[in-house]
């Protein structure tokens, strides 16, 4: 570990003490999912939005901390993350863009670029999963859904925290919460990953495609990752 590695930890355990004052989402802008795919696997969000104001080169050294921890990117993420933190989070951030609009829908997301962008890094690019370390979604998030339709939803905006069992092999992780995306890339995964992977045809034919309406009514329901695994339907 290089001096300025060092350096970089120490300044952002220094900073990551000023979370409760800075905990907000990140800003938006390019790269921005990535940010959240790659940050969140390891610990909350708060950690990286606390450490806003940090130069370029402790970003560097924080970023290949991070890869020395286990965090996998290829060079084309590497520089994005870069640009991003540098960018958004450095010593000189632009002004917040505007919103996105209201009536962006999820046919306009594609959902399969979503998932690649924040899903795929630990369930695999095809919904595989890994044994004993990420379950799979391909197949099973089809066999959640038709058991109850909106439990897939809840998963995605509130985390799930604890044992789980899925094909035979036993889980017992965080899935993070990623409230931060529109209803409409939510609802566009999900449609992604419940219907468009249901190769087996475990869905009802009537199933109906999840809409960001369906996302938007599930929100502020306050529920934590716990109460999330307690109401997880028995599937096989």
């Amino acid at each position: 570990m290089t001096h300025r590695t060092v350096i970089a930890l120490f300044a952002a355990l220094l900073l990551a003490l000023a979370s409760a004052q800075n905990d907000g989402p990140l800003p938006q802008g390019p790269g921005v999912d990535l940010v959240y795919g790659k940050c969140q696997q390891c610990h909350p969000i708060n950690y990286t939005v606390s450490n806003a104001g940090l130069p370029d080169f402790l970003w560097a050294d924080t970023i290949q901390l991070m890869k020395q921890l286990g965090m996998e990117v290829t060079e084309e993420e590497e520089e994005i993350l870069f640009d991003y933190l540098t960018t958004y989070l450095g010593t000189e951030p632009p002004p917040e863009p505007q919103e996105a609009s209201a009536a962006e829908t999820s046919a306009d997301v594609d959902g399969a670029q979503v998932y690649a962008t924040n899903c795929a890094s630990c369930h695999g690019a095809e919904g595989g999963g890994v044994p004993g370390g990420f379950p799979p979604v391909a197949g099973h998030a089809a066999e959640l859904a038709a058991a109850d339709r909106s439990y897939p939803i809840d998963v995605l905006l509130y985390g799930l925290n604890g044992q789980i069992t899925v094909d035979g092999t036993s889980y017992d992780g965080v899935m993070p919460a990623w409230q931060q995306l529109s209803d409409a890339r939510l609802a566009a995964v999900l449609n992604q990953i419940v219907i468009a992977w249901d190769e087996a045809g475990t869905l009802p034919p009537n199933f109906a495609r999840y809409a960001p309406e369906d996302v938007a009514a599930a929100r502020g329901r306050g529920l934590g990752p716990r109460d999330v695994l307690e109401r997880r339907p028995s599937v096989p």
